[in-house]
């Protein structure tokens, strides 16, 4: 797959491979961003169940649950692989077979954990999967997502 066609990313955070693992997959209260149009009210709590098939979803305030991606494969502090379940417009992709793939790996660097995305297969998302994928490049995309992580990583408490 050539750059035209996918993100990628690679960032060191400042945590051993395993506790970087637990940052991304179970404590998604410090770096997670809500990607859907309207957020919902209040306090987002979100989360990761992280075996084949479980679910990425954030439940708002008001107790409303949505789903943005499926665990497509996991192995813990290794990888993450995710269907990415939500559209260009910020709405649910129901259908994990009809959205983006992302890939997460842990790879140790010394005390510390390279962590390396790739999201692609932004055609899974229709005809505008080329304007998706250059949306996800902008600084409010991966990057702002990448930006919290590293903040969150910086954080004793991670």
């Amino acid at each position: 797959m050539t750059d035209d066609q996918e993100c990628r990313f690679d960032v060191l955070l400042n945590l051993p491979r395993d506790r970087a693992f637990s940052l991304f997959v179970d404590k998604l209260d410090l770096w997670w961003r809500s990607p859907f149009h309207t957020p919902g009210e209040g306090q987002i709590d979100a989360g990761i169940e992280p075996c084949v098939g479980g679910s990425c979803y954030e439940i708002d305030g008001n107790g409303r649950r949505r789903i943005w991606g499926t665990v497509l494969s996991i192995e813990p502090p290794i990888y993450l692989r995710l269907a990415w379940q939500i559209s260009q417009d910020g709405e649910e992709v129901a259908d994990p077979l009809t959205a983006s793939r992302v890939m997460v790996n842990f790879r140790e660097a010394g005390e510390q954990t390279r962590l390396e995305i790739v999201h692609n297969e932004f055609l899974r998302h229709g005809e505008k999967g080329t304007e998706y994928l250059d949306m996800m490049r902008r600084q409010d995309g991966w990057p702002e997502i990448i930006a919290n992580l590293k903040a969150a990583a910086a954080n004793p408490a991670s």
